[in-house]
């Protein structure tokens, strides 16, 4: 009998517009990055789960039984798996996580390779809204999704999710066709616990009002990237960009960039960068977005500590078998 297998693929991503703002409702653009994470799932006679991590017998980690208890509640009894779950290596620089989203990867495709195996289809919807519930409680409501949404759709618009039995997410394809490098400087930062921060204060009267100037000054930005005015997007992204620092700093008393992030993006904008930025929750690491940025990626890689890695902008999901 012929053994049936599913594979699939889900990209890393870099959010340059919308950090933190997302968490509230707010709009944010996010570029899928070519670095993905890999899942090949077939039906077996004993739960085994090899992963980038480790090899996981019986029960996975909690990623992995995150997923798994989405289908128990769908389906009652699930099968055992074998899956094969593995990053590409720029996820994980010198053992520690680069930032690029692999959580939220891993999570989509390993949602697709079960999916496909239980249900006989290829449904990105469907697989969307699986996987946003399994963020969701593995990550006990902390998080917009926006990771994962464009895990599957790949370089979107996003607006979040009003509650999980609504799913009243907003999603647009946006690419914006630009070259990528990233600086990764060897420090990951607790996203969660920095986001966190923010929700304890989103009451304070000085919250919402910087966020909701951070709000206009993002959605300017997006409608003028619609419109292929990317140079110009980039002045209210600078903007919201400067307003989330003092709202970081002065009301949640959060550091979410430092002097070594901002003087790699000094020097990358020196050497030829449209736009560069601490992306997400940031700390961790920094992203330039232009056309050629050879001079970038030489002025970084001279720089003790850093690991340059060169991204493209990436499709999201895919169904490989």
């Amino acid at each position: 009998m012929k053994e049936i297998k599913s594979v699939a693929s889900a990209p890393g991503k870099v959010l340059w517009i919308g950090s933190y703002s997302v968490v509230f409702g707010g709009i944010g653009h996010v570029i899928a990055v070519n670095k993905r994470v890999h899942a090949e799932c077939n039906i077996s006679n004993e739960n085994l789960f090899e992963t980038s991590y480790g090899i996981f017998k019986g029960r996975g980690n909690e990623l992995i039984e995150s997923v798994l208890n989405q289908f128990r509640v769908m389906y009652g009894n699930i099968p055992k798996f074998h899956v094969k779950l593995i990053n590409d290596p720029e996820f994980i620089i010198n053992g520690r996580k680069s930032g690029l989203g692999s959580s939220s990867a891993a999570t989509v495709a390993l949602t697709a390779c079960i999916f496909s195996l239980l249900s006989g289809g290829n449904n990105p919807d469907e697989v969307h809204k699986i996987a946003q519930r399994a963020n969701y409680e593995r990550q006990k409501g902390i998080g917009s999704g926006f990771d994962v949404a464009s895990a599957v759709y790949g370089s979107i618009i996003y607006r979040r999710f009003t509650s999980l039995e609504k799913m009243d997410y907003y999603v647009k394809p946006l690419r914006i066709n630009k070259e990528l490098v990233m600086a990764f400087i060897g420090e990951s930062f607790d996203t969660v616990s920095s986001v966190a921060e923010f929700v304890k204060k989103k009451e304070d009267p000085r919250f919402k009002e910087i966020m909701s100037m951070i709000e206009e000054e993002n959605k300017f930005a997006i409608e003028l990237i619609e419109k292929g005015r990317l140079e110009e997007a980039v002045e209210h992204v600078r903007l919201a960009r400067n307003m989330l620092m003092n709202l970081a700093t002065e009301v949640v008393n959060v550091k979410i960039e430092n002097d070594f992030t901002r003087k790699l993006e000094e020097i990358a904008e020196r050497e030829g960068a449209i736009f560069s930025l601490s992306p997400g929750a940031g700390g961790e690491s920094v992203v330039a977005i232009g056309d050629n940025l050879e001079r970038v990626k030489e002025a970084w890689g001279k720089i003790k500590g850093v690991s340059v890695i060169t991204l493209k902008e990436d499709e999201g999901l895919k169904f490989e078998a």
